[in-house]
């Protein structure tokens, strides 16, 4: 009984300890893949769903999406092969989805999280309209999904603006990793 009671007050402490840690991944690979064989991009296509967007929100949307992704890969290292589509070696797709929810994680959320925090009291910013981001790469050979990243509620649908878009996607590809240089010196495993 002694030796219970210790033991159990242990259990209790270890459990909230490691319940209160949130590690929210940013992106994940969703599927085995030679990485080191990726070299060339496509992007495909930006996606819009949910409530109805304003044709100028979906005209942005669509352009900053590609011009943020495509300078993301090229920054980490790959190639873009915008003029033909069918020899790039993996393809992006952006989806935005815009929905009611009833509060924003400010785990989720680009605002930081205090500012996040203060605004759930506000009874406005309740319930509103907000945009959920899925960022999808999908191996060209296969069309197979092998990595996504999904942001549900990353900012209210009245905050829409260049930035905030901007700062979302970049956001979403943070974790994809650098493009692998081969060295040429290295005999072939083939």
């Amino acid at each position: 009984m002694k030796l219970s009671t210790p033991l159990l007050i242990t259990l209790a402490s270890i459990a909230c300890f490691t319940s209160c840690s949130i590690t929210a991944p940013y992106g994940e690979f969703v599927k085995t893949i030679n990485f080191s064989s990726l070299d060339t991009f496509s992007y495909k296509h930006t996606l819009t769903t949910g409530m109805n967007f304003r044709k100028s929100d979906e005209l942005l949307l669509e352009e900053f999406s590609e011009k943020v992704i495509v300078s993301q890969l090229e920054g980490r290292g790959f190639q873009s092969t915008a003029a033909a589509a069918a020899d790039a070696d993996f393809f992006v797709v952006v989806k935005w989805k815009k929905l009611v929810s009833i509060y924003a994680n400010p785990f989720d959320h680009i605002d930081p999280y205090n500012e996040v925090i203060a605004r759930r009291d506000d009874p406005s910013s309740r319930f509103a309209s907000r945009l959920h981001l899925t960022l999808e790469i999908y191996e060209s050979s296969t069309r197979n999904l092998f990595w996504r990243n999904e942001l549900p509620n990353i900012f209210d649908a009245l905050q829409l603006s260049e930035e905030r878009v901007t700062e979302s996607l970049k956001l979403a590809i943070k974790d994809f990793p650098q493009h692998i240089v081969k060295d040429p010196n290295l005999p072939s495993i083939h």
